[in-house]
């Protein structure tokens, strides 16, 4: 009858945790009348090879002493880790699978029993691990995005690896022959186990008068914003197309210029925006211009992505007198866009905008033009004889 009571409350201390019990009733019922001080039982758990240490105890039972965990049962890869009595075998498999994923060496004392306490430590730590890796990884996309490139993330992960609470990386670029210093500020969030990055300090320099560099700060929302040659194309003046969110999170396009004669209290100018209902429509502003990338699909779609980028893009006009090239950026303000030659320049847009000029756009048409024009004479001629 002892037996009976034994065999059941070690049944009944298997199945809590999870164990298997079916396949190894017999062997567990021969330890109990054997009585053996320590006897190792095994079977297969789907992937893992689970070994059960079961013996004698004090009071002359037969228990569970601990158990180990061979996950997976491939040799060549096999991770193992003892466990105590009061880790679920669920548990104590996905802590096998986890150091796997995160290529974690089998630690030196992988035979010593892991208690409860140990087992949840551990996944803590793993888990903040990914938590940590996830975040890191997505602040380096949110860089490149950005157009701060990969010349970061050594720092990037030095900083946030050493815990420090907010920190700035600073880097340069160069666009049309300026260079342009910015300042990228971290900081970790009120639980410590994030960082965000909020925003970044731009300033155009001008070597030859540092007094007119421009200061300006950007701000970033969950990853997003003003990329850093958008921030430039800003500073120098022009307008940026961008596609942003309300208060209620919908989506809508504007253009966007920094205000001059309105300031932040840091001194930050302010940001002025114009709605798709404040009626500037670029392709139509632009049409029937003479302008020859229009006629080109691909030309064109990448005439206006470089436009809407805030970029002085260059076109290539064509006239009677021949083609001209220029340089036009988008001016939102005044429904139009700016003209400048090829030393950037500006120059009057009415040289490409004004209503009267109907370029010739092709060579057919040129063409075309000089066998028409002796037989608009000749008719002329017949008319006057009539």
């Amino acid at each position: 009858m002892e037996d009976d009571e034994n065999f059941n409350q070690l049944i009944g201390e298997l199945d809590s945790l999870g164990i298997n019990t079916k396949d190894i009733g017999g062997k567990l019922w021969q330890a109990i009348q054997q009585e053996v001080s320590l006897k190792a039982i095994a079977y297969h758990d789907q992937q893992a090879r689970i070994v059960l240490d079961i013996g004698l105890d004090n009071s002359f039972r037969t228990s569970l002493f601990e158990y180990s965990v061979y996950y997976p049962i491939a040799a060549e890869s096999s991770h193992v880790q003892a466990f105590d009595t009061d880790v679920p075998l669920s548990d104590a498999k996905n802590l096998l699978e986890l150091r796997i994923k995160k290529n974690i060496e089998e630690p030196l004392d992988a035979y010593t029993p892991m208690s409860r306490r140990e087992v949840e430590q551990e996944f803590k730590t793993l888990n903040q691990n990914v938590m940590n890796t996830q975040n890191a990884e997505f602040l380096k996309k949110s860089l490149l995005n950005l157009g701060f490139g990969d010349k970061l993330n050594a720092e990037l992960d030095k900083e946030m690896a050493g815990k420090t609470p907010e920190f700035k990386l600073g880097l340069q670029h160069e666009f049309n022959q300026k260079t342009v210093d910015y300042t990228l500020h971290f900081k970790a969030g009120d639980n410590k186990d994030m960082y965000f990055f909020n925003k970044y300090d731009a300033t155009v320099n001008h070597k030859d008068d540092p007094a007119k560099n421009i200061d300006q700060t950007f701000f970033i929302n969950k990853g997003s914003g003003i990329t850093a040659k958008e921030a430039f194309n800003l500073m120098e003046g022009r307008a940026v197309h961008k596609q942003l969110y309300n208060l209620e999170g919908q989506k809508y396009q504007s253009w966007l210029t920094l205000d001059d004669k309105n300031l932040t209290e840091n001194g930050n100018k302010k940001i002025k925006h114009y709605h798709e209902n404040y009626g500037f429509d670029i392709d139509k502003v632009i049409a029937g211009k003479g302008i020859k990338e229009l006629e080109d699909p691909k030309a064109k779609e990448e005439l206006m992505y470089s436009l809407k980028k805030g970029n002085a893009q260059q076109v290539t006009v064509g006239s009677e007198d021949g083609d001209k090239k220029y340089f036009i950026a988008a001016n939102p303000q005044y429904k139009t866009v700016d003209l400048y030659d090829h030393l950037m320049k500006k120059i009057k847009r009415e040289e490409l905008l004004h209503t009267d000029q109907k370029p010739v756009r092709n060579l057919k048409q040129r063409e075309q033009q000089k066998e028409d024009a002796p037989a608009k004479k000749q008719s002329r001629k017949a008319k006057v004889h009539v």
